[in-house]
């Protein structure tokens, strides 16, 4: 008979040896494309930046859908589609929508514990990064690695061996909105017309959790959840600022969960669309397939 510590051992080194394989395929293929091992392109680009001409949701299409978010609404949240006209992709006319996600859960023991020993405080975690694909087809893919360093170069190399770089369009990418995810994105992909976009779900679960820890009570955190993601939902980050700014401090019992939720605003302004007319264009606003994929690896 087998012990299951020599089985798990035994998975942890197959693991160990196909994370490693992948590595150097992924190496292979970016050299084959003139890309160095860090990602840099040491040829010509121009051919992964091409944009059809309906790469975006035509005007009348957005104008359309923004008369029909807006006859939901009062007055004094209509949104200005104007302003969102040339921001929608085509769905149709994209490289791919790329959802990216940090993965953190408990370490397995080593060992099972000793009679009379004493277990640490501080509990070990692993940390992994996955990154769900689909593309304009549908097709859907699923990588994982250990660092953001690393998934970052297995995806250029994934998506420059499977034909999807030289289509036209842009790459789409959804994110919780870390730091240590969107600079990474931006520097390896800044060659190409791409999107970050702050996905629906994270963007709802930092609101919850923030005002968890801000608000006195249950009821006064639900009624300024419930008025804070209304106006995110449209897109409206100055007013939701606005909205948090003037709470009654009566009812606040840690404002720095206040400041900490303006902060995580303001650095992401530039990724929050109005999610109502993505919603209404039929266009994705969550990364809810990498969360299922988290649930899976």
């Amino acid at each position: 008979m087998v012990q299951a510590r020599t089985i798990a051992n035994l998975v942890y080194r197959e693991g160990e040896a196909i994370a490693a394989c992948i590595e150097n395929k992924a190496k292979t293929i970016l050299k084959c494309h003139q890309f160095t091992d860090e990602g840099v392109p040491t040829g010509e680009t121009s051919v992964y930046g091409l944009l059809a001409d309906e790469s975006v949701v035509s005007q009348e299409r957005v104008s359309q859908a923004g008369k029909e978010v807006n006859a939901l609404l009062p007055k004094d949240r209509q949104i200005d589609v104007e302003a969102w006209q040339g921001t929608c992709e085509n769905p149709a006319q994209v490289k791919a929508l790329i959802s990216v996600d940090d993965v953190l859960c408990k370490k397995q023991k080593k060992s099972g514990r000793k009679k009379g020993s004493f277990s640490p405080k501080k509990k070990e975690r692993v940390k992994n990064t996955l990154a769900h694909i689909q593309s304009r087809k549908g097709e859907t893919y699923t990588l994982t690695t250990a660092t953001i360093a690393q998934m970052m170069i297995v995806l250029l190399a994934f998506l420059l061996s499977n034909g999807l770089m030289i289509l036209p369009g842009h790459v789409v990418f959804f994110t919780d909105g870390a730091e240590d995810l969107l600079l990474p994105i931006q520097r390896i992909f800044a060659f190409l017309p791409f999107k970050l976009i702050l996905d629906w779900y994270h963007l709802d679960k930092k609101c919850q959790q923030r005002l968890s820890m801000a608000m006195k009570g249950k009821e006064k955190r639900n009624t300024v959840l419930q008025e804070l993601l209304a106006w995110l939902w449209i897109g409206k980050v100055d007013r939701a600022i606005g909205y948090l700014r003037s709470l009654n401090p009566d009812d606040i019992k840690d404002a720095e969960h206040i400041e900490k939720l303006i902060g995580y605003f303001s650095r992401n302004v530039s990724f929050i669309p109005c999610y109502a007319l993505r919603q209404k264009l039929g266009l994705r606003v969550s990364s809810n397939p990498v969360e299922k994929a988290n649930d899976l690896l």
